[in-house]
């Protein structure tokens, strides 16, 4: 599998343990909603070539140290001393980087895969951008995966004679004034 996707999966969820008795899945809990938004918000297509990486030493005693969950390959860093050491080995030995997207705010994942020439993107608008509809791949995987701005390009610029470049224009000083006394200045 060639992957598109990979992402720092408790990067982007940042757990934080509840202070007062916590339930003791809380951990999981994170996981689910952060795998239910991906599966939710990526294509077909998109999920069977994504990867999700956890931090781990021991899995969920429920689970495999990987698993594919609707079609994406989760992974938790067990062997390894943490998720990045396993992101690094999954950039470093990729047949085609410049085809992979990798999300993470960590610096250390973002250096190594700027040296295999692989994108990356900071997790937090990452995701945000993914609930807006936005899906941001280092490469273009045609319409299936979303409209302008999806499939990993910047949405083109509006062309100057399409409606979408032009400026709204007010037409009527007395509306400019209005609008002027609502903020607090002195139109005159």
């Amino acid at each position: 599998m060639s992957l598109l996707l990979l992402i720092d999966g408790y990067n982007i969820t940042q757990p934080i343990a509840p202070t007062r008795n916590p339930d003791p899945r809380w951990l999981e809990r994170d996981r689910n909603v952060l795998l239910r938004e991906l599966t939710n918000q990526l294509s077909e297509p998109v999920r069977r070539k994504t990867c999700v990486v956890f931090d781990a030493a021991n899995p969920p005693r429920d689970r495999p140290s990987e698993f594919v969950h609707h079609g994406m390959s989760v992974r938790f860093a067990v062997d390894y001393l943490s998720a990045d050491d396993l992101l690094e080995e999954i950039i470093r030995a990729h047949h085609t980087p410049k085809r992979l997207m990798v999300v993470s705010s960590d610096h250390r994942i973002q250096i190594a895969a700027r040296r295999r020439g692989a994108a990356h993107f900071d997790s937090e608008p990452w995701m945000d951008d993914l609930t807006d509809g936005k899906i941001h791949l280092a490469i273009d995987v045609g319409p299936k995966s979303g409209g302008a701005g999806q499939g990993g390009r910047p949405p083109a610029a509006p062309e100057k004679s399409s409606p979408a470049a032009k400026k709204p224009r007010i037409q009527d000083q007395s509306e400019v004034d209005q609008w002027m006394r609502e903020f607090g200045f002195d139109p005159d």
